[in-house]
């Protein structure tokens, strides 16, 4: 996907950062601003706009509190421009002059400048951006072999579209098709499942093991379902699906994935931690004053000065809880 324009002058990216701060934009806004104008084409569509279906994925990604703060900061900067449904009178998508014109073979008649004045568009607003998660449909996941996704979600208004983005058994199978062929592509691999493999395990401080356990949940848990679930998923081919994954994953959203997916595993790798000890702590089967690994069936005990200490097989069972294993004697003292 190329813009129309693929090079801006400092004095012209000044000048629209100058003119945002004078609409009371904040520098924070503004950044977030730069990036939709400058483009995230990974909530693009095949047109270079940013469709009305992305708007709730946009506002995740850049983190705005919610989609109408999102639409009235794009409106403020008089920037953007909006693709209007004038039957309908609501907001279709919005997109940077960077990367689509109204001369366009597309629609060139419902273009609506953010500078007008027409009080349809505050309408068009209010109708379109009813239900600011309108399109974050919660999913009921089963296990990762076998998952069935059920979407969940807020009754649509009654002036808002009722086309949202769902799961269907074909979008499901699609998505989990699309991350087969990647593993299974050696040179796709290790462009992009290999590095999000070396990030965990670099970031969280992991085994090989654990960062692959995060990157499973990461494709089985999140990726799938979040592809699955956007209908243009369907109607891109395998290049695009690539480019759109790696646009993702550049992304602030792409980051927040990565980071749910280490925290979900963190908590799971401690809960296991916890599990195991309980399970030490519950298990002393020759005497109630030491314990006996399940697994290993090590025995062992607790020392205020040594703190574990692991007792020999042949051992005797500890006999008292302050009595401690003499290695030069072989006795309890």
């Amino acid at each position: 996907m190329k813009a129309l324009k693929t090079s801006i002058s400092v004095m012209e990216l000044q000048k629209i950062i100058k003119q945002w701060r004078s609409r009371k934009i904040t520098d924070s806004t503004i950044s977030k601003l730069l990036d939709l104008y400058l483009g995230l084409t990974a909530y693009m569509n095949e047109e270079k706009v940013y469709p009305i279906e992305n708007f709730y994925d946009i506002k995740m990604s850049l983190r705005f509190s919610t989609t109408q703060s999102l639409i009235e900061a794009i409106k403020r900067s008089q920037s953007f421009e909006f693709i209007q449904d004038n039957k309908a009178k609501q907001i279709k998508a919005f997109y940077s002059p960077l990367w689509y014109h109204t001369n366009s073979k597309n629609e060139t008649n419902e273009i609506i400048s953010t500078t007008s004045t027409s009080p349809t568009l505050s309408q068009a607003f209010a109708q379109t951006l009813v239900v600011d998660n309108i399109y974050n449909n919660i999913y009921t996941k089963g296990s990762s072999s076998d998952e069935e996704l059920s979407p969940i979600s807020e009754p649509p208004s009654k002036n808002f579209p009722s086309k949202k983005n769902i799961v269907t058994p074909e979008s499901l199978a699609a998505a989990k098709e699309f991350f087969h062929l990647i593993n299974k592509d050696s040179t796709q691999k290790a462009q992009i499942l290999t590095p999000l493999i070396n990030w965990f395990q670099l970031h969280e401080g992991l085994t090989r093991k654990h960062a692959c356990e995060n990157l499973i949940y990461l494709v089985n848990e999140l990726l799938i379902p979040y592809f699955a679930s956007q209908a243009r998923f369907m109607k891109s081919n395998h290049t695009g699906r690539l480019c759109w994954l790696n646009n993702l994953l550049k992304s602030a959203h792409g980051q927040h994935l990565l980071n749910d997916a280490a925290r979900t595993n963190r908590e799971k790798r401690k809960q296991a931690v916890h599990e195991i000890k309980s399970n030490q702590r519950s298990n002393h089967p020759l005497s109630e004053f030491e314990w006996t690994d399940p697994e290993s069936e090590m025995r062992f005990y607790d020392d205020e000065m040594e703190g574990t200490v692991n007792i020999p097989e042949d051992a005797p069972p500890r006999p008292s809880a302050g009595a401690a294993w003499n290695v030069l004697s072989n006795q309890w003292v």
